[in-house]
């Protein structure tokens, strides 16, 4: 058989495989040599029998089943074909609806089905196929269509209409699916004398009549049709893309109805199908084994590296996690284990006035242990600096500094070197913090009912009951002591948040300074410290393990539990790094970062999202699945993300050479916002140890992993690794966050005088531009009363009131529930969206995966403190009960309590992903369906420009070609209002919300948009 005419070795699904039509289709494409999916819904007993047929006959074939016109159903079926195939070659979309009847007859029901599977089918099963195309290098897409979409038969309005939507959809998907070397066309035939042919009104004479006027003289064949498929799905179709081809024997040459009745006629041949090409139907000689389920994909081509390459390197690093105060201390836990989860040390917090072994008890937590920093061992220029920095620094602040002291070592820094300092972090994840907003809460409450907040025994009484609570620092200040004195004191510092992703997204900010030439040195990294109102939050998803130890990975795995931890990696591009002399620990291949966007819940685990975050990496960096040794996972330990992560890399990493895949959360836990980084460390150390350390506490893979299909290990023992001239060992680390917020890493190690794998995206500086806004303060009812605010200075109310007001469910589509334990500044922001320019949220709508949001958003929500006083009132009542006065402390606090009840009510599943600052831009993700990229941003009064600056980053180097860029606010309680004053940061904050749509001027010019204004103008002028 010709090359171009051979499917060997493809994988292809056919919608309707087992209808009239689809067998023909179904067979012709096995016969090429083809594994094929036969896609069934109603006909599964036929769909089966094809299938056993087949496989008798010793080709490779197996069922899918589901229907096309339920978006949820294409779903599921997809994602099974990734899972147990890990790529698609070849979509047939066959499966059609409808009824042949008169126009007086039809109704909407008739139109409703005909367009349900004929054409939004064809469109969700093509976007559902799309990544599994993309892995597979490309692919072909072929609609089966009909000649009633050109002509108009009697009684098939109906169905003709669908058929042409559906060519005309073919069209718009070839433009869309080009770029990923997807062709896309559509088949038709002439009227095929089948059953469903027969189904017309008086089909002997629609016969005859077509008969008569086609010149071949005879109606088509279903093996016509299924020729012609089958020859759009093979490489001999190669440069067809966007046609409708259509086999009519001749009939739309119109030569009857054009020319006198002839004197002869040519001989009916009806009866006599004319045969398929061999090239296209005759069976390959070595057909595709039953047995294959997961082929290797097809080897992509190695990007064109310049000679010049400059990637970025890693050349220090520096951690603290629990059991470690730097790498090497990692490494030995990596390797021999330890017992690392504990009960809450006395000095944290009293773990019994927040514990209940009942998980239904409100405001508390099933759960005792976590994994805590007991042994820290700071760096010894550190050490030396605790007198000055004071013995109670914020814990994120002293093992970020500890960090960036040991990370610093032995790299060289040149006077005049410029820094990007970005740091994962949330006002969530530390102790001091949230004591001190607690604090102040009850002073504040303390003064308004006629008690001294200066009384000694309510003092004595804080100071027992929030040790911590006397110094405490926002977010952005802690980026910035973390550095103080050891870099330049202009050195910019960008605090982010993209919960447990966040400092993957540090680092991948970090490689985008360097490549812009903006940055000299990056510093980047993340931290996170314990605090009880996580736990109770975290404990009402019932997310924690209730054995209290993490089994990542493993069959028994009941939970996670968060850990208190920090690390830094510093990096340099490549030809610097030489030149200085420094140790190359790494090479930062590729990141590739996505959003969940729509799915079942905003903290459930998206395989899809997830996936997509692997294969924008894999693009990026020019790498083959193939040549990934080691996946460090998120793996939490949660059985539903350990499944949706394992299945998402089963698929994205199918093939033949076995990949590692480990996680490090069973052995320190989940170390919140810094978990990436100290995987990132993890991987580095192994890279210069030659060895994947085993997983910890690994017994048995879940069922579900269907490890006995995949190529994918969980290694009970350490992997030799050693280094190869001739190949640069390659890791990828992964992290995903809630709210949707994906990140995945590829690491290589840097072999001299071999070509480093890497990219990070073409940089396209140009002018961006303002395309829309929008805003929602409190008093403005619609934009033009903004814009009178703004005109006139007019006074507005500080705050929505207690209570903000519930949108009705007509506008926002959330269960009551969730929306009474989701924060005013998620909900608000929402509403922003919703009164943008409708122009500009249709954009948004036809580019969803290239529409990120970027917040700036300073410090804890209002929920995140409300819920913190509702974690400490039995607490506070406790230690009020034990004063040497406590008549006077129990009434205060019995009040106090009430009135925390008033305004928050118990913590239920909504409510942690509710009150994180990172959901409000994953909100907008989520509810939109946006897949670009979704980032919180604290700079403290500068968050919007930080905010800006940063959706700047990812519009220039194209990952994003639309962001939402938003300053929110929803927070005005007395505690945070005083704490940022006490911080030299303007204590008169209000709520209120604005929404920009930013884009590339040019990609502003294609979509039609208005152009407003130029970013860089307006921020120059202090809008």
């Amino acid at each position: 058989m010709s090359e171009g005419f051979t499917l060997a070795g493809k994988i292809a699904l056919v919608t309707g495989g087992a209808g009239s039509v689809g067998r023909h289709i179904t067979r012709q494409l096995s016969e090429a040599g083809a594994t094929v999916l036969v896609g069934c819904f109603h006909s599964y007993d036929a769909a089966r029998e094809m299938v056993a047929e087949l496989t008798a006959e010793g080709r490779s074939a197996g069922v899918v089943r589901g229907s096309v016109a339920k978006p949820a159903q294409v779903e599921k079926m997809f994602a099974e074909i990734g899972e147990r195939y890990g790529r698609l070659d070849i979509l047939v979309n066959n499966a059609a609806a409808g009824v042949f009847v008169s126009l007086d007859e039809l109704t909407d029901e008739h139109m409703d089905r005909a367009f349900a599977t004929n054409v939004k089918g064809a469109l969700w099963c093509s976007r559902a196929a799309r990544p599994l195309l993309v892995r597979a290098g490309g692919g072909a897409i072929v609609n089966v269509s009909s000649i009633g979409a050109s002509y108009a038969p009697a009684n098939y309005l109906g169905v003709g209409i669908s058929k042409a939507a559906l060519e005309s959809l073919t069209r718009y998907l070839a433009a869309e699916f080009a770029r990923d070397g997807i062709r896309v066309n559509a088949a038709s035939a002439g009227l095929i004398d089948n059953e469903v042919g027969r189904m017309f009104p008086r089909f002997d004479s629609v016969r005859d009549n077509t008969v008569d006027a086609t010149p071949l003289g005879r109606l088509a064949s279903e093996a016509d049709l299924a020729g012609l498929v089958t020859f759009l799905a093979t490489p001999a179709a190669r440069w067809i893309t966007g046609q409708t081809v259509v086999a009519d024997g001749g009939l739309g040459l119109l030569h009857r109805a054009m020319s006198p009745d002839p004197d002869v006629r040519t001989p009916d041949t009806a009866s006599v199908p004319a045969p398929v090409p061999a090239s296209v139907t005759a069976p390959v000689t070595e057909p595709v084994p039953a047995s294959v389920t997961a082929p290797e994909p097809a080897p992509e081509p190695a990007p064109e590296l310049a000679e010049d390459e400059d990637p970025v390197v890693v050349v220090g690093m520096g951690l603290a996690v629990p059991g470690a105060s730097g790498p090497e201390e990692f490494w030995k836990l990596l390797t021999e284990g330890a017992e690392l989860f504990t009960e809450v040390p006395a000095d944290r917090w009293s773990v019994d006035g927040f514990h209940h072994p009942d998980p239904a008890t409100a405001d508390k937590t099933y759960q005792r242990r976590s994994g805590f920093m007991t042994e820290f061992t700071p760096h010894h220029a550190l050490a030396a600096e605790l007198a000055d920095l004071g013995e109670n620094l914020d814990y994120t602040a002293l093992w970020l500094r500890h960090s960036v002291h040991q990370a610093l070592d032995g790299v060289r820094r040149d006077d005049g070197d410029r820094f990007s300092v970005v740091v994962g972090y949330t006002p969530d994840g530390s102790q001091h913090l949230q004591e001190s907003l607690v604090r102040r809460e009850v002073r504040d409450f303390a003064a308004g009912n006629d008690v001294d907040p200066d009384d000694p025994e309510l003092r004595a009484l804080l100071d027992r009951c929030l040790p911590l609570g006397d110094q405490a620092l926002p977010p952005h200040c802690v980026g910035r002591l973390a550095v103080h004195g050891l870099l330049p004191e202009d050195a910019p510092v960008t605090m982010l948040d993209t919960a447990c992703s966040s400092s993957l997204y540090a680092i991948d900010l970090g490689v985008r300074a360097l490549m812009a030439g903006e940055a000299d040195i990056a510093v980047c990294g993340g931290a996170f410290a314990l605090a009880p109102s996580g736990s109770v939050l975290f404990s009402k998803l019932h997310g924690l393990s209730r054995r209290g130890e993490v089994r990542a990975l493993d069959k028994s795995a009941d939970g996670v539990l968060f850990s208190d931890g920090a690390g830094v990696v510093v990096l340099k591009r490549l030809s610097r790094a030489l030149a200085d002399g420094d140790r190359i620990h790494g090479v930062v291949s590729g990141i590739g970062l996505s959003a969940d966007g729509k799915g079942k819940a905003i903290y459930a685990p998206s395989s899809g999202g997830q996936e997509l975050a692997v294969q924008r990496a894999l693009a990026k960096s020019g790498l083959r699945a193939g040549e990934v040794d080691w996946v460090i996972a998120h793996a939490t330990g949660t059985p539903a993300g350990d499944e949706a992560e394992f299945t998402g890399l089963r698929s994205a990493y199918a093939g033949e050479r076995p990949v590692q895949v480990t996680s490090n959360k069973s052995l320190v836990g989940h170390t919140g916002w810094a978990a990436g980084v100290v995987s990132i460390i993890h991987a580095l150390l192994a890279l210069r140890h030659g060895v994947i350390p085993a997983q910890y506490r690994f017994t048995e893979a879940p069922a579900y992993f269907h490890t006995d299909a995949t190529n994918l290990t969980i290694p009970a023992e350490p992997v030799a690794w050693p280094a190869r001239p001739e190949r640069a060992r390659t890791v990828a680390v992964s992290g995903f966050g809630f709210g949707g917020t994906n990140a995945h890493l590829l690491l290589q190690e840097h072999v001299p005088g071999l070509r480093s794998a890497f990219g990070y995206g073409e940089r396209r500086p140009e002018p961006l531009v303002l395309v829309g806004w929008s805003a929602h303060l409190p008093g403005c009812e619609d934009e033009a009363a903004v814009e009178r605010w703004a005109r006139e200075r007019v006074a507005l109310p500080a705050s929505f009131g207690e209570v903000y007001p519930p949108p009705p469910f007509q506008k926002l589509r959330m269960p009551a529930s969730a929306v009474r334990a989701t924060d005013r500044a998620q909900l608000m922001i929402v509403e922003c969206m919703q009164r943008l320019d409708p122009a500009v949220r249709a954009a948004c709508d036809r580019n969803r995966a290239g529409t990120g949001v970027v917040v700036g958003h300073v410090g804890p929500t209002r929920n995140a403190i409300l819920y913190a006083l509702r974690a400490y009132q039995d607490e506070l009542l406790r230690e009020a009960r034990q004063a040497a006065e406590p008549e006077p402390l129990i009434t205060l606090f019995k009040k106090f309590n009430e009135r925390v009840q008033e305004l928050i009510a118990a913590p239920v599943e909504d409510s942690f992903p509710g009150e994180m600052p990172n959901v409000v831009p994953a909100r907008l993700s989520n509810y939109f369906d946006l897949r670009g990229l979704n980032i919180a941003v604290d700079g403290g009064p500068d968050s919007l420009a930080g905010a800006f600056e940063l959706a700047g980053r990812y519009l220039e180097f194209g990952d994003i070609d639309i962001a939402l860029v938003a300053g929110v606010n929803g927070n005005t309680l007395p505690s945070w209002r005083g704490l940022l004053a006490d911080s030299g940061v303007a204590a008169d904050a209000t709520e209120g919300a604005f929404l920009f749509a930013v884009t590339r001027r040019s990609f502003a010019e294609s979509e039609d948009l208005p152009v407003l204004a130029e970013i860089d103008a307006l921020l120059e002028g202090g809008a």
